[in-house]
Order: structure tokens, then sequence, then C-alpha cells
């Protein structure tokens, strides 16, 4: 043996390196794939949202839109929406942050709190105006609302305010 100390055994070294190896093949270390998504967003039809809003209220920064009913309905589910929400709307630099509160009521009677917030400001490409909605329900039927991700995109219908959800797979 040289007068060098040795830091490792041999068995212990091995192991070091057949541990980088692994972590090499797996990944770790490459940005690149960092930069990658490791499959699609997919999402499918939810339902579409159309409401019925009074004239904003000015609040300063923020209007408020009173929401007075509306309707919704998809492949799953349909209803009626009740009136005694709001949209609150703030103005931020650049863009519109919505913050909007309402109760569905299925047509099969049952009741679902609906929140989402989002986003709307103008672009280049035109409106750019999209949603986060949140669904809380005690109903049995329709629990798998609760645990589910749903995002939404403004579309345009005279007199409403209107929205296509997405529940995301």
């Amino acid at each position: 043996m040289s007068d060098t100390k040795r830091l490792f055994s041999r068995p212990t070294f091995s192991r070091i390196c057949a541990i980088a190896l692994a972590a090499a093949s797996i990944g770790f270390g490459q940005t690149a794939s960092a930069q990658t998504a490791a499959n699609d967003l997919e999402s499918e039809f939810f339902l579409e949202l159309l409401l019925d809003v009074d004239p904003q209220l000015d609040a300063g920064p923020t209007s408020i839109a009173p929401v007075t009913g509306g309707t919704f309905g998809g492949p799953e589910i349909q209803g009626t929406v009740h009136p005694g929400g709001a949209d609150w709307i703030t103005q931020v630099a650049g863009h519109s942050s919505l913050d909007v509160r309402i109760t569905l009521e299925t047509d099969d009677g049952e009741l679902i709190y609906m929140s989402y917030t989002g986003i709307v400001s103008a672009g280049a490409g035109g409106l750019y105006w999209r949603v986060r909605p949140i669904f809380h329900t005690a109903s049995e039927k329709y629990d798998w609302l609760n645990h589910t991700v749903f995002v939404g995109k403004n579309k345009q219908v005279a007199g409403k305010v209107a929205y296509d959800i997405f529940r995301i797979l």
C-alpha cells in the first residue's frame, strides 16, 4: 500500500459509484429533463356557466357585480344559479383579478357552493380571461366535485357572463 491514505474502502467506493450511476440513469443532474413535461395535461368539458349580473357597483379599485341568477349545464349536471352571489373585480396593474362566489342548485335538488378566482387581461392575442373554480357540496351524488380540479375560459354570450368549465383529468 502506498503512503497515500484512502478516503473510502474499496467496497464503500463501489457502493457510492453504483448509487451515482443509478441516480444519473433516472435523471438526476439532467437539467434538460426538468424543462420538459413528463406528460400532457388532459381535460374534458364539464359544464357551461351562464351568469346574470347587475351593473357593477364602484368601490374604488374593486368593483362589485351582483349575481342575480343564471344557469349551468353539461353532460353530467345541470341546474340554476341562485341570486345573491357576487363578483369582486379588483383592478391590479395590467389586469383585473376576479373573486366570485355563487350558489348552484342542480335539477335534482342538490346545493353546490362554487367559488372561483381568475384573471382578465388584454393582450396582443385578444382578451385573456381564465378562472379556477372550486366546488363544495354535502351531496353524496356530487361529492367528487369536492376533490377535483377545474379550469374555465370565458366565452361571449349576449347579456351574460359566460364560461366553459373543464375538469382536469
